[in-house]
C-alpha cells in the first residue's frame, strides 16, 4: 500500500507541477476537475452509474470533512480558468489514466480511490477552501449525457474524450 500511495502522490504530484507552469489557480483547479471527472467517467462507463457515484460519494466526503476542520468558512468560488486551462486539464486527464491503468495492476481498487482523494486534496489547496458541491458535482457530471450516448451506441467509449 505504501509503495502505490507513493506512486500514486508522484503521479499527481508531478502532473500538477508541470500543469502549472504558466498556469493560474484557476486553470489549475479546472484542470485538476477534468482528471477527476475523467476518473468518474471511465468507473462509469466500466462499472455503472453507482459507481460513478462512489466516486462523487468520495469527493464530496473529502469536502465534507474539509469543511469540518474549517467550521465556519464559506464556500469559496471557483477561479476562473484562463487560457492554459486546456493544457492543464490534458496533462492532469492524463495523470488520472495513468492512475487508472495503475488500478488494474493492484488489489481492490486502490490505485484509483488514492487518485481521487489526492486530487481533491490538491484541488481544494489550490482553490483555498471548499467550493460548494453543488458546483462541483456539476462540474463532475457536465459530460453525462454524452457519455451514456456514446455507451447506448456501443461505440468504443474512449474516442469522444479526445480534447477538443
Amino acid at each position: 500500500m505504501n509503495q502505490l500511495q507513493s506512486l500514486i502522490g508522484t503521479v499527481i504530484t508531478a502532473s500538477i507541477e508541470r500543469a502549472a507552469m504558466g498556469a493560474t489557480k484557476g486553470d489549475l483547479v479546472h484542470g485538476l476537475l477534468a482528471g477527476l471527472r475523467r476518473i468518474r467517467t471511465v468507473v462509469g462507463l466500466q462499472s455503472g452509474y453507482g459507481a460513478a457515484c462512489a466516486v462523487d460519494d468520495s469527493i464530496h466526503d473529502q469536502m465534507l470533512e474539509r469543511s469540518l476542520e474549517t467550521f465556519g468558512a464559506a464556500p469559496v468560488g471557483l477561479p476562473q480558468p484562463g487560457a492554459g486551462a486546456a493544457r492543464a486539464a490534458a496533462i492532469l486527464e492524463d495523470a488520472a489514466m495513468t492512475c487508472v491503468t495503475l488500478n488494474g495492476y493492484f488489489p481492490g481498487n486502490t490505485a484509483m480511490t488514492l487518485a481521487v482523494w489526492a486530487m481533491t486534496e490538491r484541488m481544494l489547496v489550490v482553490a483555498g477552501g471548499v467550493p460548494h458541491w453543488r458546483v462541483i458535482s456539476a462540474l463532475l457530471r457536465c459530460h453525462e449525457a454524452e457519455d451514456e450516448d456514446v455507451a447506448a451506441a456501443g461505440e468504443e467509449p474512449w474516442a469522444h474524450m479526445a480534447m477538443q
